[in-house]
């Protein structure tokens, strides 16, 4: 044999020993994921996510007072219908008032009211169907379906809305799913005047 015919010889068998070898880490790729996510979902105690249709009822803890509210994965930050609210020593410049306390009302669709006051933690740009509004936000807990988390919530006068809150992705993250299933049905609900 000649040289030029065993070199050939000698790349053609490592080339095969290469694909061979390949061929054998490929078929231990394919199977190493789904080992991984068997492992994982058995070893992970990974807690189930409470499920919330499009409008829920959530309760401000120190009233107790219910709201119905709709469900909005895509509002950041939850709002609430707030009226007569009062700045204690007021600026009129709203960011002047961070850190001061704030007195206002709240009502629910049955009228249900009460007063609260809570210290202005931030003032916001929020993004609305109507434009832009600067709004001020306040700590608040809030209880949906046995869950209850303080979250920012921004005050607004939502009278000509058919919700009084707006419950957003501050309070959902990490602890609900939304199921939009039956939207339509539970507007046409609600916007009859419950």
């Amino acid at each position: 044999m000649n040289l030029h015919f065993k070199a050939v010889l000698v790349k053609a068998a490592l080339g095969l020993l290469l694909l061979l070898i390949a061929i054998g880490a490929g078929s231990k790729m394919t199977s190493a994921p789904a080992e991984n996510e068997a492992r994982a979902q058995g070893e992970l105690n990974i807690p189930s996510k409470r499920v919330l249709g499009p409008v829920v009822t959530v309760s401000e803890s120190e009233s107790a007072i219910p709201f119905i509210a709709r469900v909005d994965t895509g509002a950041k930050t939850t709002s609430l219908h707030a009226e007569e609210k009062q700045v204690v020593g007021a600026s009129k410049f709203m960011e002047d008032n961070v850190g001061k306390k704030i007195r206002f009302r709240i009502v629910n669709r049955d009228g249900q009211t009460q007063w609260l006051e809570r210290t202005i933690a931030e003032v916001r740009k929020i993004r609305t169907s109507e434009g832009e509004e600067t709004r001020y936000l306040v700590p608040m807990k809030l209880s949906v379906d046995g869950i209850e988390r303080q979250v920012l919530v921004s005050l607004n006068n939502r009278s000509r809305m058919t919700y009084t809150m707006l419950l957003g992705r501050n309070f959902l993250a990490g602890h609900f799913l939304v199921d939009v299933t039956g939207a339509d049905e539970a507007q046409g609900l609600l916007a009859g005047g419950l």
